[in-house]
């Protein structure tokens, strides 16, 4: 018997380090697949695994289903789960227990097997685990849970008022099953004032809530359901009304969710309540054009429940806020759920069973269209040729089915029953189901040609869904099947080979594809959509653009184009492109005061943050050229009241501020034109007294290759031209500021007479300075009338490529260099000067005698070459900067590459005969006894 047991191990073992080894989706972590793979949320992390034979018991088990084998599979804790998957089969018993259910956990006598343990829960069901394994290992799973159940016990509150919102136990309550007194009927969708639709008769409603009753009974239900075989039959045959909401959020997961933030959504609604946005103003658009068919939402009742929800979701994921087909997902989820269940089952599809699909760029419904067409291809070749032959554009077809999951396509009757699926086992269905549309109308589909009438097959094709597949079928049996249940057979039998793993192989093949062309459209649109500006070029835009993207972190994925940039972000991007803005890891508070400046005036909308739109607006004043309009839009940044005047502090800001922004100048380790000018000069001047003192001269100007400058000197004229002009400024701006109430200046002057002499300086008398007034001081000061006109704006390199950054770094040495290596332009400079002392010798010798008048006359011509040179300066003071290759790549369309064609011969045999409706109905419809079921195996 040891041996057997050994041997049993031993197969577990090897069957679940096959299951540990499945490989990861790529983007996500071994975590963040597991949550999804199990529909937990977000966070959960695997504390503790081990292999683990099952029993689970209940009062209402048969003994037959006691005597049942053990399922063996793998057991894994998280921080709020027990989590069990059959090694073999986890449609044979799975499970997601949630640890607040635990009301009792008692460890078990056991000869063969490490450790057994007894857990029971609030529903009455006994789960007994034996671990598999060595001890050790089984003793560590077992603290591991006492330790888990010990810290969620504060949780444990949380569960009474849940279950008061659980359909499932108020059903068991009311038959004297459950123990837990529900006070009152649960809240339910707007089918309990509207009417559910369908007629319930006809989708046997009291059946199949039967057949539920009896599984919660046995297997458990919300929060500790097991999950058999009955229970995937059931989802199948459809969902009955009442408990189709409370099973939809189960299957996907947002239960949990609603757990754990039981408040969140009363409270979202309550804190942005009567507040406005481009989003709600979206949604105000679409409420009365959602499920117009269903009477609910030609009520105010109706209208607004979709429109807090939709609301509520807005605020809550502002970077999506509120997208196309959103409206009619959240109106079909009302129908079966309360405002909270649909709350958070929105939540979960947009984030995580159909990402994407729900955003500014519709990304993942574009990606899926494409992988639709790659399975068409794949699964109907001679469909697919027949379609890229007439050019009809098969999205155009499938695209609604796939963004509003069926409900704006089919009747809702029908669609619902997709959804029952999809909610189980995610978006595969949506690609089963659309595959089966195509294939059953195939015959159909093979004559059209063109977009016109393919659509209008599909579309009679939906009519008719609940007539019969088989109307002249001499068996009553086969004439009962009708076109729907025939198109669930094809999906779920024909296409079950259509699985996660399949399309997420198709979503990695596409993606780059979709992603390049989505992004290049995102960004030739909102480029397009940017306010003017008349200082930056198109071709520097789209280096702002890419800049901005990459700074806030930002993917196509969920929506170009609302992404905000934080005052982080803005000064990460700032110190790209400035050579005054430091990194934040070489900057201190005192050098944010400025960059708050700006990013507080660039703020449009008061909202903390600045939008692509901002940003370019502000850069676009940054950066003006004309002198005196970039002076008016520095004044206007310490104009906080619009009123024309800036205050004493704020002067002294000002002057702050200025000492800042002129950083790079004061330290001496960047250049402005005047330090260049006078650089040139000494060079120039250095040049010609080398060739003036040569012997022959033929009238080659030779360069030195190195000479010998006073580096010291240049730095420091430098630094102390920028100190100087602050002092001057701070002196000159209260000297000429204006009182803010003249009259009792002079009152107050007269009477005390202790008061400065510079009255503006006194803190008691308040004054103001206007713009007229700003723009002479400015203008008085040779530097800051240079940092206005040209200096500030070309420290700002707007169209820094984004994989580099601005070189702020260039001191005095490199500029001597520079000047030595362009020969050229010192030596035209000191031709011209040596031009001027020949030709003014000529003039003295022939005209002027040696006397007081020749010195006159003489210094009056070197003021002349003087002059003469200043008006020259700007024929070679030009520093020349070689333009950037301006043709970036925005990505060219890839070609797709098709897969191999199969031979003639396969695909005609392929489409012979699309499917053999009796034979295909005669192995896969059953009935349930008593209840007259239809249920189709897969």
């Amino acid at each position: 018997m040891a041996f057997f047991d050994s041997l049993r191990e031993k197969a577990v073992s090897t069957i679940n380090s096959v299951l540990q080894d499945k490989k990861t989706p790529p983007g996500l972590t071994k975590e963040q697949w597991f949550c999804r793979e199990y529909s937990l949320p977000d966070g959960e992390v695997v504390v503790a695994e081990n292999a683990a034979e099952v029993a689970v018991i209940s009062d209402f088990s048969t003994s037959a289903y006691k005597d049942l084998n053990n399922p063996e599979g793998r057991i894994y804790l998280t921080q709020h789960f027990i989590v069990f998957r059959d090694a073999f089969d986890r449609r044979n018993c799975s499970f997601t227990l949630h640890v607040s259910t635990v009301k009792k956990v008692e460890r078990l006598p056991s000869k063969s097997y490490a450790v057994a343990l007894a857990i029971g829960t609030q529903s009455k069901l006994t789960f007994t685990i034996y671990l598999v394994g060595l001890r050790s290992d089984s003793e560590k799973f077992a603290q591991t849970l006492k330790t888990v159940l010990k810290r969620n016990l504060p949780n444990v509150k949380k569960l009474q008022p849940f279950v008061q919102t659980c359909y499932s136990e108020y059903l068991l309550f009311k038959n004297n099953i459950s123990s837990e007194k529900i006070e009152s009927v649960p809240p339910g969708g707007l089918g309990l004032l509207f009417k559910f639709p369908g007629n319930p008769k006809e989708l046997r409603d009291k059946s199949k809530m039967k057949l539920w009753f009896d599984l919660f009974r046995v297997d458990g239900r919300n929060l500790s359901l097991v999950k058999t075989p009955m229970f995937y039959r059931l989802i199948r045959v459809g969902l009955p009304n009442r408990l189709r909401g409370e099973l939809w959020e189960l299957c996907c997961g947002s239960m949990y969710l609603r757990l754990d933030y039981q408040d969140e959504y009363k409270e979202i609604l309550e804190k942005n309540l009567h507040k406005k946005s481009l989003a709600t103003d979206e949604i105000e658009k679409d409420l009365n054009r959602s499920l117009p068919e269903y009477a609910a939402y030609q009520s105010p009742e109706g209208i607004e429940r979709l429109r807090r929800v939709l609301t509520a979701y807005s605020w809550k994921n502002p970077e999506v806020g509120y997208c196309q087909a959103m409206n009619i997902v959240v109106a079909a989820l009302l129908i079966y759920m309360s405002e909270e269940q649909a709350f958070w089952a929105l939540n979960l599809l947009c984030d995580r069973i159909v990402p994407g699909y729900y955003s500014k760029t519709m990304y993942g419904t574009l990606l899926d269209q494409r992988v639709f067409e790659s399975l068409v291809q794949n699964t109907m070749p001679m469909l697919w040729d027949h379609i890229t032959k007439n050019d009809i554009q098969l999205s155009v077809v499938s695209l609604p089915w796939f963004l509003s999951l069926y409900l704006s396509s089919m009747p809702l009757v029908f669609a619902f029953r997709i959804l029952d699926v999809f909610f189980l086992q995610g978006p595969q269905t949506l690609f089963q189901v659309a595959l089966a549309i195509l294939k059953i109308n195939g015959e159909e589909l093979l004559k059209t040609d063109d977009d016109g009438s393919f659509i209008s097959i599909i579309k009679d094709y939906f009519q008719v869904l609940d007539q019969s597949a088989h109307p002249s079928s001499p068996n009553p049996k086969y004439r009962s099947i009708t076109k729907f249940q025939e198109l669930l057979v094809t999906a779920f039998k024909e296409f079950a080979i259509v699985d996660d793993e399949m399309i997420n192989t198709h979503r990695n093949k596409h993606r780059d594809t979709i992603f390049q062309n989505i992004s290049s459209f995102v960004k030739r649109t909102e480029l397009r959509n940017l306010p003017k500006t008349v200082n930056i070029s198109s071709d520097t835009l789209s280096v702002i653009y890419d800049r901005f993207y990459s700074v806030v972190q930002s993917s196509v994925t969920v929506g170009s184009g609302s992404s905000l940039m934080d005052f982080n972000a803005f000064r990460t991007f700032m110190s790209e492109i400035c050579r005054w803005v430091k990194p934040e890891s070489d900057s201190g508070p005192e050098d944010t005061v400025f960059l708050h400046h700006l990013f507080s005036n660039w703020d449009t909308e008061g909202q903390r943050a600045l939008s692509l739109s901002d940003l370019v607006s502000g850069l676009n004043k940054l950066v003006e050229p004309d002198l005196m309009t970039m002076i008016t839009n520095f004044f206007d940044l310490y104009d906080y009241k619009n009123k024309g005047k800036i205050d004493r502090e704020g002067i002294l800001q000002i002057s702050e501020d200025l000492l800042y922004v002129t950083n790079p100048w004061k330290e001496g380790y960047v250049l402005d034109d005047i330090t260049k000018q006078a650089i040139e000069n000494a060079v120039a001047d250095e040049v010609y007294k080398a060739n003036a003192a040569r012997e022959s001269n033929d009238g080659e100007i030779l360069i030195p290759s190195q000479m010998d400058i006073d580096k010291p000197k240049f730095e420091g004229l430098q630094v102390e031209r920028y100190l100087q002009a602050a002092s001057t400024f701070i002196q000159r701006a209260f000297e000429y500021a204006q009182p803010e109430e003249e009259e009792l200046l002079i009152k107050d002057l007269a009477i005390d007479n202790t008061i400065s002499h510079n009255a503006a300086l006194n803190p008691n008398t308040p004054v103001f300075l206007n713009l007229p007034t700003f723009r002479m001081v400015i203008l008085a000061d040779e530097t800051y009338e240079l940092l206005f006109s040209k200096t500030l704006r070309e420290s700002i390199q707007l169209d820094t490529p984004l994989d580099n950054k601005i070189n702020s770094m260039r001191n005095l040495r490199d500029m001597f260099d520079g000047l030595l290596a362009d020969g050229r332009k010192v030596a035209n400079k000191v031709r011209r000067r040596m031009d001027s002392a020949a030709s003014n010798a000529l003039h003295s010798n022939n005209n002027l005698s040696v006397n007081s008048s020749d010195n006159t006359s003489l210094k009056s011509g070197k003021s002349k070459i003087q002059e003469e040179e200043e008006e020259r300066d700007d024929d070679f003071g030009v520093i020349s900067i070689d333009e950037k290759d301006k043709d970036l790549l925005l990505g060219a369309e890839a070609q797709v590459l098709m897969d191999p064609t199969v031979d003639n011969a396969s695909r005609t045999n392929e489409l012979k005969k699309f499917h053999d409706a009796e034979a295909a109905a005669g192995k896969t419809v059953h009935k349930f006894e008593g209840d007259n079921l239809i249920e189709f195996e897969t």
